[in-house]
């Protein structure tokens, strides 16, 4: 469990640099551009984790999160919010979110540029927490 990621990112070498590096770690990925060909990619393939950049163009990474966690079909997927901005990670994300009552907000949150080993034990976290959700404790 825990081993399909889908990442969502508009910046190009970000997103080829994750998939590379999460690939040789084992994890199976998809990659999306932006919120429209993240909700396409979704409805195909299932990912047990999201990383979601959150400045993109056209529609931002905290409006699909709200879109995410709202849809019964997506609301359970882990979820990791990618920011180069660390003031976004702070203020912007809790303030965003406080204006959507009742939803939950990222399972994490993750700086750029990205620190390997946070990330990956980040994974292994949601991973975890993903095993025991579906094994019956938690």
């Amino acid at each position: 469990m825990g081993n399909r990621i889908l990442v969502i990112d508009d910046d190009i070498d970000t997103a080829d640099y994750l998939s590379c590096f999460l690939e040789d770690h084992g994890y199976q990925v998809r990659v999306a551009g932006d919120a429209t060909t993240a909700l396409s990619t979704l409805q195909t393939y299932s990912p047990d984790i999201i990383l979601l950049d959150v400045l993109m163009p056209g529609r931002s990474g905290l409006d699909l999160l709200v879109t995410l966690r709202r849809d019964p079909r997506w609301e359970n997927i882990r979820l990791v919010v990618i920011t180069g901005n660390d003031q976004i990670l702070q203020d912007d994300c809790q303030s965003y979110l406080g204006t959507h009552h009742g939803v939950r907000g990222p399972d994490a949150l993750l700086g750029k540029p990205i620190d390997r080993k946070t990330l990956l034990a980040i994974l292994e976290r949601l991973g975890q927490l993903e095993e025991r959700s579906t094994s019956g404790g938690a």
